[in-house]
């Protein structure tokens, strides 16, 4: 039950908190939330277009197909596909197509102009592109999604796809550099070759039309045709040597930037396999080689038929390879290695091998025919000479053309490793602002900042406000006294076209409620403290009651005014003693002359009779402060004062003395010491926990009976779901009716307080 109780209390409080910064809450709910209005309604919308790419790794392809392990791991290479994408590379290519599109004038990308004026330079727009591009790709997946973002749809879309499309464009012209190297080499050779071809075959008719064409016997003719064929499949093959040296330079140079030494490390791989594997091509080779020579019938059959053994052998000599690579056995890093780079290298490796053991081989064959040649007759070695080299140049040329040509066809058949799965669309919706969101943030961002205010308001506020405040002190909560706003009032009524007399403001604005307005609800607060006085202890009533507080300001005179009227309408005699000689305030309550008072009594000038002056209300008597002594505490702490208490309480039921706030003189510690007891007034909103505190010390110091403390000036409206609200608004119910003409109902003004409960006016100190 206690935990239960102990929760409400808790959720109670946050309520109250909350209700008490309704107005900070309020405004800062509109500011935030039209604030971010403002600025998303402002702000310039901002569209993205996404384009979906796949990158294709035929080197894995041909991993799964011959059962190898790739070299390489494919989120590296995903990774380097998106640095790519990136790259201020690819950012150029697509500035430059920008430029030269039939959109250029629409493309705010390509503005030379800023809103204010000033020139936008090539850099700046470069920039502006490369932040506008995201590049994400799909887990688990080669796809990337490419994501462009600009100030209109169509350029959001137009941009993705041509930056798409210019990806697409460089990957290809990566994939074909090897071959277009290749190819640019033979044309360097051919270009060479004819123009040798030419001269040979030019020095040779002229050397037949000058010797009137000397003719040569047949094995002559066939000698040299032989001859011319191996050295020009000898030159074939020295060329293609040559071809795969300058790949093999190309790979070089891409592994320099790496500091690799990736081409020593293939060229080094070695076991009995690759050695016996090797030294086959090389036989092969050698074996072709002969078979050339000698020219027997159906030898080019048998030379395909040793060709396709030695393209296995070359096959199985790469999976070896890979072999050994994978395994640790060398310094090869797999997982810092390209796949591709990989195969082109240890390929272009095998070929230059088996490429030298050709040469090797045709070179032992045409240096047989050379010797042959060297024995012919010395007057037709010229004719042969010229015969041999035409010859020679005419099948280098015809070979040289026919490897040109298959280069041009394998550097056209050569594909991209991207394609280019979805092209962007425009866009339907903007992505930036998205006002529905902003707006549902902005809700609750600007509540949750006014809620937040509010309780840090609430914890740096160390006020006394409410009654649970006072109970967190220990101490004895005897009443509480609620505030009255007489202007609100009289706005609710004129609303319902009603109108607040002059008598009823005047009760309302009265010091003196309990006398001019016994029905009020203030009036009803004061008799209930006049009660739990009464009832605090019956053994021993209170005779003598000193009625202070912490700090100046906080109603205490007010409410010894009023408590004793209170008290004297039961019938009791009850006398009110202005205590405060420093800033006396009693008379003026009963429009009284404070000449004559307690000074004078205590200083033997007058009698108490004489100072005793009655109010004009049954049964209650003031004794006003008189003349303002200059040692105030000396006097109040004298036997006089001792004394005049003693007499006074045979002849009154209750005696209320007003006395200076506790913190500021030690007038009132001093009559708390000749008193029965004392009521502490606190005031709601005024004064901090830490005064309050202080004035309980100074009053413990002296060992004052402290009675209790009454809070007054309590603002019921901030104090939500709480009993004083209700148990005000029911006494409101019973007051607010004029006698006489003009009259009001009392369910008028019970209306007008429905609406609006009592705030701001709190009985206060007097001038």
């Amino acid at each position: 039950m206690y935990e239960e109780r102990e929760g409400s209390i808790n959720l109670g409080e946050y309520l109250r908190i909350v209700l008490r910064g309704r107005w900070i809450i309020l405004i800062s709910f509109l500011l935030v939330l039209g604030t971010t209005t403002y600025f998303t309604y402002k702000m310039e919308p901002l569209y993205q277009a996404s384009t979906t790419v796949m990158i294709e790794d035929k080197g894995r392809l041909e991993q799964y197909a011959f059962g190898l392990s790739g070299l390489m791991n494919a989120a590296t290479m995903i990774a380097n596909q998106v640095e790519v994408l990136k790259s201020r590379t690819l950012a150029e290519r697509v500035m430059y197509k920008l430029a030269a599109s039939p959109y250029r004038d629409n493309l705010e990308i390509l503005s030379e102009f800023t809103e204010t004026g000033k020139p936008i330079s090539y850099e700046s727009k470069l920039s502006v592109l490369r932040k506008s591009i995201a590049v994400e790709p799909i887990i688990d997946t080669d796809i990337i999604v490419i994501k462009v973002n600009a100030n209109s749809s169509f350029e959001s879309a137009y941009l993705a796809n041509v930056l798409a499309n210019e990806y697409y464009s460089m990957s290809l012209e990566f994939s074909r550099e090897e071959f277009g190297e290749v190819r640019k080499f033979l044309e360097t050779q051919l270009d060479s070759i004819r123009m040798k071809l030419a001269v040979s075959e030019e020095e040779l008719k002229e050397y037949k039309l000058t010797h009137k064409l000397v003719a040569l016997d047949a094995e002559t003719v066939k000698l040299v045709e032989q001859t011319a064929m191996f050295r020009a499949h000898l030159n074939e093959a020295e060329a293609e040597l040559g071809e795969q040296q300058q790949v093999m330079e190309n790979l070089k140079s891409k592994l320099a930037e790496t500091k690799s030494n990736l081409v020593d490390d293939i060229q080094n791989i070695s076991s009995p396999l690759v050695l016996e594997l090797q030294n086959a091509i090389a036989e092969r080779q050698a074996l072709i080689a002969n078979l050339i020579a000698k020219s027997s019938p159906g030898y080019e059959l048998v030379i395909k038929d040793i060709e396709r053994e030695i393209d296995e052998a070359k096959r199985t000599l790469m999976e070896e390879t890979h072999k050994i690579a994978i395994s640790g056995m060398t310094s090869i890093d797999p997982l810092k290695t390209s796949q591709d780079l990989f195969d082109k290298i240890l390929q272009a490796d095998i070929n230059i091998k088996s490429l030298e053991a050709r040469r090797s081989a045709l070179l032992k064959v045409v240096e047989a025919y050379e010797i042959q040649l060297d024995a012919i007759p010395e007057k037709n070695l010229e004719i042969v000479r010229l015969m041999r080299q035409a010859e020679l140049n005419e099948k280098i040329f015809l070979l040289r053309s026919q490897k040109y040509e298959e280069s041009r066809i394998a550097e056209a058949g050569k594909t991209a490793n991207v394609r280019i799965l979805d092209p962007a669309i425009p866009p339907q919706k903007p992505i930036k602002p998205n006002k529905e969101l902003n707006i549902m943030l902005a809700i609750f961002f600007g509540l949750g900042l006014g809620i937040a205010i509010s309780f840090v308001i609430e914890l740096m506020d160390s006020s006394i406000r409410t009654v649970e405040d006072l109970e967190k002190l220990g101490i004895n909560i005897l009443g509480t006294i609620p505030t009255i706003d007489p202007e609100e009032i009289a706005k609710r009524m004129k609303k319902r076209g009603q109108k607040l007399s002059l008598e009823d403001r005047e009760r309302i604005n009265s010091k003196m409620i309990t006398n001019f307005s016994p029905k009020s609800p203030v009036s009803e607060s004061f008799r209930s403290l006049r009660t739990n006085i009464l009832f605090a202890n019956i053994d021993k009533p209170v005779k003598t009651l000193v009625i202070s507080s912490s700090a100046t300001k906080e109603g205490k005179s007010t409410t010894v005014a009023n408590l004793a009227i209170t008290m004297a309408q039961t019938g009791s005699r009850v006398l009110i003693i202005d205590g405060d000689l420093r800033r006396p305030t009693m008379h003026n309550f009963f429009n009284l002359d404070r000449q004559i008072g307690l000074t004078n009594a205590l200083m033997g000038t007058y009698t108490l009779d004489e100072v005793i002056k009655p109010t004009g209300v049954d049964n209650l008597d003031l004794i006003t402060a008189g003349d303002i002594p200059p040692n105030p505490s000396e006097l109040l702490s004298s036997k006089a004062m001792r004394k005049a208490l003693s007499i006074l309480s045979t002849r009154y039921d209750l005696i209320l003395i007003d006395s200076p706030p506790v913190i500021a003189v030690t007038d009132a510690a001093v009559l708390s010491t000749r008193t029965d007891a004392v009521l502490l007034v606190v005031s709601s909103g005024y004064v901090s926990r830490h005064e309050v505190l202080r004035a309980i010390q100074l009053l413990s110091n002296v060992h004052a009976n402290l009675l209790g403390m009454l809070l007054n000036g309590l603002d019921v409206k901030r104090i939500y779901g709480s009993y004083y609200y209700y148990y005000h608004y029911y006494q409101y119910y019973y007051y607010y009716g004029s006698k006489g003409k003009g009259r009001k109902s009392r369910r008028e003004v019970v209306e007008a307080l429905e609406d609006t409960p009592p705030k701001n006016l709190k009985v206060s100190e007097g001038a």
